[in-house]
């Protein structure tokens, strides 16, 4: 293999083995060894609606923390009924997550006031708590839609959305290791030219004579 063809194929294979480093270690870093994901955002609206499409995508248990003034409510329902309730009313809708930068995206909907959702017969289950609540979906009621409202006057200020599942780390040690190993390889085939006519000339060096003794014969 010609020298060319060995530094190339090493540089391409190191800079693969970077880049493997670099997201593996980037997603490992995010979310630890128990492969914990959490994603934030700040919706500023009264109501925040998070429908199957976020909530149901994971076989894994969805941990959602809202953040507000005042008693912050948060229900699960039926989709339907929820989109039978709620109609144009303005709400923000969570749509999905932004893995660049750990967050929540989400769209304004509706217009107009917004109306009090909690005490109705809909809800499969509710709570609520003193500027904050907690609700997690374990997946066993999908499809459901998670909604969540502060008093009126007040607004959801932040949202915590948090996935746990253990295989993301799992993989993302692999891909760790994976790059490292490649990176080690390609620099080692970078090299390999250099170290090899290192060697040949070593050995084309001539030597030192060797040392001669004369002995000298008496009679």
């Amino acid at each position: 293999m010609s020298t060319l063809i060995l530094r190339v194929s090493g540089s391409l294979v190191a800079l693969l083995g970077l880049v493997g480093v670099i997201v593996g270690g980037w997603f490992l870093s995010a979310l630890g060894t128990s492969g914990t994901a959490t994603f934030t955002g700040e919706p500023d609206q009264r109501v925040v609606v998070l429908d199957p499409d976020v909530l149901n995508r994971l076989d894994s248990p969805i941990e959602v923390t809202a953040t507000g003034s005042g008693s912050v409510w948060a229900g699960t329902a039926r989709p339907s009924d929820v989109e039978a309730l709620l109609g144009d009313s303005p709400r923000s809708e969570v749509t999905g997550v932004d893995v660049s930068e750990w967050a929540l995206t989400t769209s304004e909907v509706g217009e107009g006031e917004a109306s009090d959702v909690r005490g109705l017969d809909i809800w499969q289950s509710s709570t609520s708590g003193d500027g904050s609540v907690t609700s997690t979906i374990d997946q066993a009621q999908a499809p459901q839609t998670l909604v969540i409202t502060a008093p009126e006057g007040e607004q959801v200020e932040q949202l915590e959305y948090e996935v746990t599942d253990d295989r993301w780390s799992t993989i993302a040690i692999v891909v760790l290791v994976a790059g490292l190993v490649l990176l080690l390889l390609g620099i080692a085939l970078a090299l390999a030219p250099r170290l090899l006519r290192a060697r040949r000339e070593r050995r084309a060096r001539p030597g030192r004579p060797a040392e001669t003794t004369h002995e000298k014969v008496h009679a």
